[in-house]
């Protein structure tokens, strides 16, 4: 049984909850939660404490009594030594018995006068190692004092506060806070920048932001250099890899329960983050931002129940309104459980084909943590709307006197397709023939993303030409600007002549517009593709 798990068990023999024995012991609940989940010890204070309040030593709470005793009860079982002989005649008869040297009783009565002081000693040792790891760990030359843990030893939140993250290195723990700092970069730590500094200014003076990453840890750090001496603020601290933790003992790998366990109802859990500055990919995240944190935060990504990256964070620009619950993207932890009770849909204009398709484009374009799930909804959203889209309407969308630009990057990431379902397919060349206002350098492009899209499947091309509701007339305009814009593939565009040629299985209407495709190829490149 474990130091954790003796506390706990003489905790609940005398009935008493964990807040119950943090008042009489004058500390938090979350500390004696943490020692009954062995993630941390009681120091030598407490476990003296302990062990009057529970009404046993302290050798036998740290578990050292249950090791002495089963050194006896070892002892015990060994064979008892040969009686002494009844007679002279039976000590005659017997071997010659083994004669010690004078000096070994008085040794022993030596050494069992040691033991009996050196007990004690031995006891405030285990203690000790429970408190700092290794003995070999911490330094002889090295004190620990109330401003600076020993070597080693973990610092508590007396020295990181709230909004930290820790890690161990070769030398002991070191930390990290968010705000300002007392020195410049790497602000009393032994970081260094594994990859080149983003430097972007600001309009604040001669305030710069400054990004950067030391290994596992990304770092976005401001630079006041109008300040005298320089001032720099740490502004967020982040990792996705195990090995950094909170204060409280929360890391990448951690259980989503114990993050709950641990902050309770002082966690708000927040919808899914979107956009291309995601931290890491998640399902939600749980946000620890008290009232007195000022807008100050600890960010816990969640995906698969685990926390996938932590990311502490300083003072947002709205305060503590950044985390304020809202019932629409953020909602409340009531026992231990998101409440959606109150959830509210946020008010939305209504939205045309045109607008779908911009935001879907954005979307997988910019959106670095979509779903499985998420890609086929908004690729669905493409090519189920391309015929019903206006190509004029859809550039304005985007930034302001860039029209051809918003309207070629749709262009060109249709063109980038390399995998297409039957549905995309039949997206696409419907939107090649039913749409009014594309036309010029924009239908040339459309007409390249056809010709791809033939040359990728031949065959389920001419399959979906014929079969699908369109107009023979309609089906002409897809036949030649596929075929003219096919030619961009030259090799692949042969291979999938030769497929149309040889094997196909088709109906009359298929066969048809088969040889529809193979003589408008053999009109436009008489002399051969490419």
């Amino acid at each position: 049984m474990t130091l954790g798990e003796r506390i706990q068990a003489l905790r609940r023999e005398r009935g008493m909850s964990q807040e119950g024995l943090a008042e009489v012991l004058g500390i938090s609940r979350q500390a004696v939660s943490k020692w009954e989940k062995g993630l941390s010890c009681p120091d030598t204070g407490n476990l003296l404490a302990l062990a009057e309040l529970f009404g046993v030593s302290a050798d036998e709470l740290a578990g050292l009594r249950q090791q002495e005793a089963a050194g006896e009860s070892s002892s015990a079982g060994e064979p008892p030594e040969a009686s002494e002989p009844a007679s002279m005649e039976d000590e005659a008869a017997s071997p010659p018995k083994r004669r010690f040297p004078r000096w070994v009783p008085v040794a022993a009565v030596a050494l069992a006068a040691l033991a009996v002081v050196m007990i004690p000693v031995t006891v405030y040792m285990a203690i000790r190692r429970m408190e700092t790891g290794p003995v070999e760990q911490v330094p002889s030359d090295t004190a620990e004092t109330e401003e600076q843990p020993a070597q080693g030893a973990r610092p508590g939140t007396e020295a990181t506060g709230e909004f930290a993250l820790l890690w161990a290195t070769d030398g002991g723990y070191e930390f990290l806070k968010v705000g300002e700092q007392e020195e410049c970069f790497p602000f009393g730590t032994t970081l260094t920048r594994t990859t080149r500094e983003t430097v972007r200014d600001t309009d604040y003076g001669r305030v710069s932001i400054h990004e950067v990453a030391c290994g596992a840890l990304h770092l976005t750090y401001t630079h006041n250099s109008g300040e005298e001496p320089e001032q720099e603020t740490v502004e967020a601290v982040a990792a996705i890899v195990a090995g950094y933790e909170t204060p409280r003992c929360i890391q990448v790998g951690s259980n989503a329960q114990d993050v709950l366990s641990e902050y309770e109802n002082a966690l708000v859990y927040l919808l899914k983050e979107s956009g291309n500055d995601v931290l890491c990919l998640h399902d939600y995240r749980y946000a620890y931002a008290p009232a007195d944190a000022y807008g100050k935060a600890i960010l816990f990504y969640i995906a698969d129940g685990h926390v996938a990256g932590i990311e502490v964070r300083n003072a947002d620009d709205r305060g503590n309104e950044a985390w304020a619950v809202d019932n629409e993207t953020i909602f409340p932890i009531v026992d231990g459980q998101p409440d959606f009770s109150a959830r509210q849909e946020p008010e939305g204009e209504q939205t045309d084909a045109t607008q779908i398709v911009y935001i879907a484009l954005q979307a997988l374009e910019n959106d670095a943590n979509l779903s499985a799930e998420e890609v086929y909804r908004y690729r669905q959203d493409i090519y189920g709307n391309l015929q019903h889209m206006s190509w004029r309407e859809f550039g304005r969308l985007g930034e302001a006197g860039k029209t051809d630009e918003t309207i070629f990057a749709l262009l060109n990431w249709l063109a980038g397709q390399d995998t297409l379902s039957e549905d995309e397919i039949y997206g696409l060349q419907a939107g090649g023939c039913l749409r009014t206002d594309l036309d010029g350098a924009y239908a040339e492009g459309y007409g390249t993303s056809l010709g791809r899209a033939f040359v990728l499947y031949p065959e389920t091309y001419v399959r979906i030409l014929a079969d699908r509701d369109f107009t023979d007339e309609e089906r002409e305009m897809i036949v030649t600007s596929t075929a003219w814009d096919a030619g961009m593939f030259p090799e692949e565009c042969q291979a999938a002549m030769g497929d149309l040629e040889h094997g196909l299985m088709l109906t009359d209407a298929q066969s048809r517009w088969q040889q529809a495709m193979l003589e408008k190829f053999r009109e436009l490149y008489p002399d051969g593709i490419g």
